[in-house]
């Protein structure tokens, strides 16, 4: 008995090392990307997540930081696209068939004087993804989420003019997303189709929560 426990115990120790091996050689990892931010300047937010700079998914725009400063880091800093109709990121997965939870966020914080939040258009792989109406508030950025199956090892995101108001943008993020074994409706999604987030609501409380950092697990 004894020496069955030890063989059970060893097969154990292998199942977990190769479970471990073959989760850190996964080819295709969440993106946290600071749009706008520089290499030199690399964000960590409250929760110790690492954002990455945004020069090497994007090559058009001009970055600008905030004079109003904001808890959550990557909002401190922005991209916008003064020039052209159509700025689009390029999301490297190496993997295909798979869904990620998209989530754009926008903080306007009247970084171009103007007191005038721009509108325009949010796209993802050519299909709209939201119309985006950016808000004066100092307190309550905007994001827009969806979870969207992705169909080749690549997907962009496309900030779209469409008026003379100029899109920008302060973060983007693709999170593997984790609960397709979960929920069947899940299951059902085909390629290049989407589930958006319409609304999330925090019913009977009198003040805003901000969102964990398990974005999977919330959508």
């Amino acid at each position: 008995m004894k020496e069955l426990t030890e063989i059970l115990a060893v097969v154990l120790g292998m199942m977990i090392m190769y479970s471990f091996q073959a989760y850190s050689q996964d080819p295709f990892n969440d993106l946290r990307i600071d749009c706008g931010a520089s290499k030199s300047t690399p964000a960590t937010d409250n929760d110790s997540v690492f954002w990455l700079p945004d020069d090497s998914y994007i090559k058009t725009g001009k970055n600008h930081l905030l004079t109003c400063s904001q808890n959550f880091r990557p909002l401190n800093i922005l991209r916008y696209f003064p020039d052209g109709n159509k700025s689009c990121y390029n999301l490297p997965f190496y993997v295909s068939d798979k869904k990620f939870l998209f989530r754009a966020g926008f903080y306007y914080g009247n970084y171009d004087a103007l007191l005038t939040p721009p509108i325009f258009n949010l796209e993802t792989d050519g299909n709209l993804w939201a119309a985006v109406t950016t808000s004066m508030s100092e307190d309550e950025p905007i994001y827009h989420e969806m979870v969207y199956k992705i169909n080749g090892d690549t997907s962009q995101v496309c900030l779209v003019r469409t008026s003379d108001d100029v899109p920008f943008i302060s973060s983007l993020e693709a999170i593997y997303f984790l609960m397709d074994n979960l929920y069947h409706l899940y299951g059902l999604m085909e390629n290049k189709t989407a589930l958006l987030l319409h609304s999330r609501i925090n019913y009977g409380a009198n003040d805003s929560i901000g969102l964990v950092s398990l974005l999977p697990y919330i959508a």
